[in-house]
């Protein structure tokens, strides 16, 4: 066993070791509950309707959030690439949204649309930048493109074929890289504006109102439910992105 790997092993079981003195010498399980309380409230919790419920609309929520910032990022970060003008224009709006914390997006986002919008609003909003950037990058035309488009123009292939063939190919890899940092992203925020929308269903909603009842073994089962599908979601749509990219 290599030391890479030992450490990887070793190191969430020293976490779960921090976890176990702090708990025992805080000493109050409303504040820090023991890792197994939080691990058998979770079990309870996936026996019920209503945490599958929650759970199912928040995934609907960043998947739509996600598609949204996919497609606009891909289709703006085009235009950008190809025009000077454009990517000067977007250079302050993206900064401007980079820049600002995500609550105060959420709380403004309250005046504007329904509870169950506002996660999805908010999650577009910071993850556009990262695909917008992915996708300029991806597309900008640097020597090596400009050689290959050159050669097979000059067999008559252009337009839309060299599109394909040449400049969708080569600009995959980073694109694909900025949609796995945007779906993991997208978690966190559609999590954190369901927490402060409290929207009718919803995986933040549930950790609100177990807060608001004080069970805080309830608010760390969730939490750990959604960063453990959150991973999963991660990890399958990093297979995807590799799986793409060994293909071209």
């Amino acid at each position: 066993m290599t030391r890479e790997r030992f450490c990887k092993i070793i190191s969430p079981i020293i976490l779960l070791l921090v976890w176990y003195v702090l708990a025992a010498v805080i000493a109050a399980p409303l504040i820090l509950p023991y890792p197994h309380f939080v691990l058998k409230r979770l079990f309870e919790l996936l026996n019920t309707i209503i945490f599958w419920n929650a759970f199912a609309v928040t995934f609907l929520r960043v998947l739509l959030a996600f598609v949204i910032s996919l497609v606009a990022g891909f289709v703006l970060g085009l235009i950008a690439a190809d025009s000077k003008v454009f990517s000067a224009f977007l250079e302050f709006p993206l900064e401007l949204v980079r820049a600002t914390p995500v609550i105060a997006m959420i709380l403004p986002a309250l005046f504007w649309f329904t509870s169950g919008v506002v996660p999805v609003f908010v999650a577009v909003l910071m993850c556009l930048p990262i695909m917008i950037t992915s996708s300029q990058k991806g597309f900008e035309k640097n020597p090596e493109n400009l050689e290959k488009l050159f050669r097979i123009n000059s067999r008559g292939i252009k337009g839309f074929k060299a599109f394909m063939y040449i400049r969708l190919p080569s600009a995959m890899p980073a694109f694909l890289s900025g949609a796995e940092s945007a779906f993991g992203l997208a978690w966190k925020v559609v999590a954190a504006g369901e927490v402060l929308s409290i929207p009718k269903r919803g995986a933040g909603s549930l950790m609100q109102q177990a807060q608001v009842h004080l069970e805080s073994c309830d608010v760390l089962a969730i939490t750990f439910a959604i960063i453990i599908v959150s991973y999963l979601c991660q990890q399958l749509l990093k297979w995807i992105a590799s799986s793409l990219c060994s293909s071209q």
